[in-house]
């Protein structure tokens, strides 16, 4: 199984970078082969631009964004982990999906109904906020999850989306989060287990 993780954290003392390192050691222990986008590692550039010699017809061939094409394309599992900040993925990882999940690469249309191109058959998500699990469905509606899953992930073609959500993580103990972290660890194993088919 091919898993291409998408990790959007500056901090490398955070939460979420406790998380990747157990994601990769969950993958590492089930020998499966893997891929971080760091995108503050790596400098992505989140802002669309175009007009002129750059229009949208004319991004999936971006040369910028060509390597994350390749990687998202190739992916038989795709792993997200993120912080929420004011309701929704840092700006980072939304730039991302703007620049690289792009028509004729990510989605194309065929008689007028949307067809998903990416072939990956998973993806888990992992993410972290400051607010509670009961204000984020009730009085936010789940609105960034519904975004993430439906109208982003689903739209590109990956239908089995895991949601992993870490709530009131700053008043969280070292216990609770030390749990939290068991957990991330031991969904990835059962992802590779469940994927087994995938790696032949």
């Amino acid at each position: 199984m091919n898993t291409v993780i998408v990790y959007a954290n500056p901090d490398q003392n955070s939460f979420n970078a406790a998380i990747l390192k157990y994601v990769k050691m969950a993958l590492k222990d089930s020998a499966q082969k893997y891929t971080v986008i760091d995108l503050y590692a790596d400098q992505f550039d989140p802002v669309l631009r175009y007009g002129g010699e750059k229009r949208r017809s004319d991004m999936s061939r971006d040369a910028e964004t060509k390597k994350y094409r390749k990687l998202m394309k190739e992916a038989d599992h795709l792993i997200l982990i993120y912080p929420l900040w004011w309701g929704g993925v840092p700006a980072i990882l939304k730039g991302f999906f703007d620049r690289v999940l792009v028509a004729g690469e990510a989605y194309t249309f065929e008689s007028g109904r949307v067809k998903g191109l990416l072939t990956a058959e998973t993806a888990q998500v992992f993410y972290t906020a400051d607010s509670p699990n009961w204000y984020l469905k009730w009085f936010r509606k789940n609105a960034d999850w519904i975004t993430l899953k439906k109208s982003i992930l689903q739209f590109c073609g990956i239908q089995k989306v895991e949601r992993n959500l870490f709530s009131i993580v700053k008043d969280s103990s070292p216990e609770i989060r030390e749990k939290w972290l068991r957990q991330a660890y031991a969904k990835v194993r059962r992802a590779c287990e469940k994927g087994a088919a995938l790696c032949k």
